[in-house]
């Protein structure tokens, strides 16, 4: 059995997640390719540099102005030598892997985060709240990759760079632009600390209060969908089911009750810190360590023993 990893590039470098998904596609097959969306050298090197990678396909044209169309079209050329293609569960995964499955007609396999064997996988459903174990047994495996719940390999291999064709022509669909969002804070998916504030903050100074504990901690922000909607702070903080999935080393919830679609995203957290004034928040549920106190006031408690 032979894996196909569909491994996407982001200003000119490999996506974190890579080597997670290169982990998860392992536990399924005895050999993995990669197929790199994107020419920048640093993301080829980084693509050939994981450990258990045979060979790493390249496409030619730049990783960040794929369509899905096209995509669809260059994966499904190659799926007939692989048992497994397997997509991150990002928004470019989310698009393709259900084109890709419905082109090869097999049942397509979403937000995988456990691989059983080469034919059996565990996956979250009503929002995390239960886990199903599926048997799939389409002659190719299509599937879609929850990163977070994998360790990544490591960066020690040397696998053979090939460079492929051009993509084909997706009819008459082209990209006129793109653009990125740009910050100095870590990103949210792959940070290390990330703290997180909800409606307990009180109002948008409270937020504010937040991001300078982040600052502190060199933490990623994140938020609610609540914070988000009221327009605090960008669609791009909010943390899950509807937002982000991550999977810090430390999640700092602070005014955050702890709803299940919120819970759904940080299921996968090591430790996670909560500090609510209400004593019955869920959040307490699923926290390693509570604080039972105004958010704010804890936020200015913690700058206090940082300082």
């Amino acid at each position: 059995m032979r894996a196909l990893v569909i491994a996407e590039v982001s200003a000119g470098r490999l996506k974190a997640s890579v080597p997670s998904l290169v982990s998860a596609a392992q536990k399924a097959a005895k050999a993995v390719d990669l197929f790199l969306l994107g020419q920048a050298q640093e993301a080829v090197d980084e693509a050939a540099s994981l450990d258990g990678v045979g060979t790493v396909f390249v496409n030619p044209e730049d990783g960040e102005n794929i369509l899905s169309e096209s995509l669809t079209k260059a994966v499904a050329v190659k799926a007939s030598n692989y048992s497994h293609i397997f997509f991150e569960s990002s928004s470019m995964g989310k698009s393709v892997m259900p084109r890709v499955a419905a082109s090869l007609d097999v049942a397509p396999l979403s937000d995988v985060i456990a691989v059983v064997d080469a034919e059996t996988f565990v996956r979250p459903i009503f929002a995390g709240s239960i886990e199903v174990t599926v048997r799939n047994e389409e002659p190719i495996k299509v599937a879609s990759i929850r990163a977070t719940a994998f360790d990544p390999v490591s960066k020690s291999g040397n696998a053979q760079v090939v460079l492929c064709d051009p993509m084909p022509e997706a009819m008459k669909t082209r990209k006129v632009s793109f653009e990125a969002v740009k910050t100095d804070r870590p990103a949210l998916q792959t940070a290390r600390i990330v703290v997180a504030g909800g409606r307990g903050l009180g109002d948008e100074a409270g937020f504010q209060k937040l991001i300078q504990l982040a600052d502190k901690l060199k933490a990623a922000v994140g938020a609610t969908r609540a914070i988000v909607d009221l327009g605090w702070c960008p669609n791009d903080w909010q943390v899950g089911q509807t937002g982000k999935i991550i999977a810090p080393d430390l999640y700092i919830a602070v005014g955050i009750s702890g709803a299940m679609q919120h819970i759904a995203g940080i299921k996968d957290a090591k430790v996670v810190v909560a500090i609510n004034s209400d004593p019955e928040a869920p959040i307490f549920e699923v926290a390693d360590y509570g604080l039972v106190m105004d958010a704010q006031e804890g936020i200015d408690a913690l700058m206090k023993e940082l300082s």
